[in-house]
C-alpha cells in the first residue's frame, strides 16, 4: 500500500546480536528529555548529563520534548559495519525518541524516528555530505524505496523496521549532516522508485565494479524488472563479457577515470576503508588460507588442492564456488559455496570485499583479483557519485541503474 503520510519509523541501535549487557548514554541537552521507567516518570529537568543503563534495569523510554536539530541523544559504543573488514565502534548522536528493552538478558536500544529525519542521516551515514546534490537526492530516494518496500524484514521478529547498519542500511545519526545537506534530503521528500504502482525494493552497494548484478542471482528472491544488470557506463550496452571489462579497466562511472581514486576518500562514509574499491587483490600462501579455511568450517585442513567457480552471476560475481582440499587424514574433501554472502565470508577473515574475482593458484600461493565492492545489485555509489560529479542529473542517475522504473511523490 503506498503511503499518503510520513510513516514513523523504529531502528534498531543496539541489537541482541551484540550481547550488550549495559551501555552509556550521555545528552548534550538534557533540559529537552524526559525519562519514563516502570517505576516512574522523571521530568525533563531531572535528566542527568548522563546515563548508565544495564539490561537488568527494565524498560525505558527516553521522549524528546522540545524538537532541535542541533541536539540529540549520543549512545556510546555503538556497532558499525558487524561482521565486515571495517567493524568498529562508535559513538552515534540521534535524534527522535529512544526506548531500551532486553531480549534474554542482552539490550535492544531502537530508535524511535520520522521517515525523512532518518533519511536526512542514511544520506550521510552512507557517503560523505560532501558528495555533490545530485549524488545525495539519488541516495536518499533509493533508501527511501527500500526501506518503505519493506520486502525484507529481517528484524521483523525484534519490532523495528531496520537495524543501523550495512545489513539494512547504514544509520549513523545526525553528526555529519550539514544545512546543505539536509536541504538536498528535503528537497526529495515523500519521492520513491516506483514499478506497476508497487514501491521498488531497490537496492545499493558501494562499488559494482563495472557491471551491477541481478538481484536473484545474489539472494533468493523472484526476478525484479527494476534490479537487472546493467553496463555501468553511458555506452549503451546490453551484453558484456564480464572478463572483458575487468580485464579492459573500461571507462565506466565507478571506475578511476570518473572517480579519482586519491580523491574518492572525501566522499566516502565515515567508517568505509580508505582503499581501492575499483580493482583489488588479496593474497594467501597454503599455510595462510588452510588456516584460515580450517577455523571457518571447522575442520583441520592440509592443504588446498583447487578452488573454482561453478556459477557466475552477469557481473562476474561467483554465487556457487568449489574447493578441494586435503585434511589431516589425508582425505580428499570438497567444500560448496553456495551464495555470494558465503563465499565472501569464507574466503576472508572479517568479509571479502566482493564476490566477482579471478582465482590464480600455484603450488604455494592463491591470489583473488578482485571488481567492485558489495553485492553489486541496483544502485552503485561510486558510479553514481561519478555520474554526478560528470553532470548528471538526479533523474538520469536513477533511470541509469533502475530500468523500468518511474519516480513519483507519494506524499
Amino acid at each position: 500500500m503506498l503511503p499518503n503520510k510520513e510513516p514513523i519509523l523504529n531502528i534498531g541501535i543496539i541489537l541482541p546480536v551484540d550481547n550488550r549487557k549495559k551501555v552509556h548514554i550521555s545528552f548534550t541537552a538534557p533540559s529537552l528529555y524526559e525519562i519514563e521507567t516502570d517505576q516512574q516518570l522523571d521530568p525533563a529537568c531531572k535528566t542527568p548529563g548522563m546515563l548508565n543503563v544495564s539490561a537488568n534495569d527494565g524498560e525505558m523510554t527516553i521522549t524528546n520534548i522540545v524538537e532541535d536539530d542541533k541536539h540529540g541523544i549520543t549512545i556510546h559504543d555503538v556497532p558499525a559495519g558487524r561482521g565486515f573488514h571495517w567493524e568498529q565502534a562508535i559513538d552515534v548522536t540521534l535524534p527522535g525518541n529512544i526506548k531500551i528493552t532486553s531480549h534474554n538478558g542482552s539490550l535492544l536500544i531502537t530508535n524511535i524516528i520520522p521517515l525523512e529525519q532518518y533519511l536526512a542521516c542514511v544520506a550521510v551515514s552512507e557517503m560523505s555530505p560532501k558528495c555533490p546534490d545530485q549524488f545525495l537526492q539519488a541516495q536518499v530516494i533509493t533508501a527511501r524505496s527500500w526501506i518503505l518496500a519493506a520486502a525484507e524484514n529481517k528484524h521483523s521478529w525484534l519490532g523495528i523496521d531496520a537495524c543501523n547498519d550495512d545489513c539494512c542500511q547504514r544509520y549513523q545519526g545526525m553528526d555529519q549532516m550539514t544545512r546543505e545537506s539536509k536541504a538536498v534530503c528535503n528537497s526529495t521528500n515523500g519521492k520513491v522508485l516506483l514499478y506497476n504502482d508497487e514501491i521498488c525494493d531497490a537496492r545499493y552497494s558501494k562499488s559494482c565494479g563495472g557491471l551491477t548484478e541481478n538481484a536473484e542471482n545474489i539472494w533468493d528472491m523472484d526476478f525484479k524488472p527494476y534490479l537487472t544488470s546493467i553496463y555501468d557506463s553511458p555506452e549503451k550496452k546490453i551484453q558484456v563479457d564480464w572478463q572483458h571489462w575487468y580485464k579492459a579497466a573500461p571507462d565506466v562511472f565507478c571506475s578511476p577515470s570518473y572517480v579519482d581514486e586519491s580523491e574518492l576518500h572525501k566522499y566516502l562514509g565515515n567508517v568505509d576503508k580508505n582503499s581501492k574499491y575499483f580493482r583489488w587483490s588479496v593474497k594467501y600462501s597454503q599455510k595462510e588460507l588452510c588456516e584460515l579455511l580450517s577455523k571457518k568450517i571447522n575442520v583441520d585442513i592440509r592443504r588446498i588442492v583447487k578452488i573454482d567457480a561453478l556459477n557466475r552471476g552477469y557481473s562476474g560475481r561467483i554465487n556457487h564456488l568449489y574447493c578441494e582440499y586435503i585434511n589431516l587424514a589425508g582425505e580428499t574433501k570438497v567444500l560448496e559455496l553456495n551464495n555470494e554472502y558465503d563465499i565472501r565470508k569464507t574466503l576472508h577473515p572479517s568479509f571479502l570485499y566482493s564476490s566477482c574475482f579471478m582465482i590464480k593458484m600455484n603450488d604455494e600461493l592463491i591470489e583473488f583479483f578482485g571488481a567492485g565492492w558489495g553485492h553489486g545489485v541496483g544502485l552503485c555509489q561510486i558510479g553514481a557519485l561519478g555520474m554526478a560529479l560528470h553532470g548528471h542529473t538526479t533523474e538520469e542517475i536513477l533511470a541509469h541503474y533502475f530500468k523500468n522504473s518511474e519516480l513519483k511523490g507519494m506524499y
